[in-house]
């Protein structure tokens, strides 16, 4: 995710969100970015929408 935002000229860090709750599992993490940033950011991440299946149910 953070080298799709670097790719549209778009910093980003990766920040620790703290210990990890059970022995073993990773430590949680999130993405930050600037705040003038953030919908354009939301916007690169969001998933595709599959327009495909509602035109062949019409």
């Amino acid at each position: 995710m953070q080298q799709i935002l670097t790719a549209q000229d778009i910093p980003a860090r990766v920040v620790n969100q703290g210990i990890a709750p059970h022995f073993g599992c990773s430590t949680p993490a999130a993405l930050q970015v600037r705040l003038q940033d953030q919908w354009t950011a939301l916007f690169l991440l969001s998933p595709v929408e599959d327009h495909s299946a509602e035109a062949s149910e019409y």
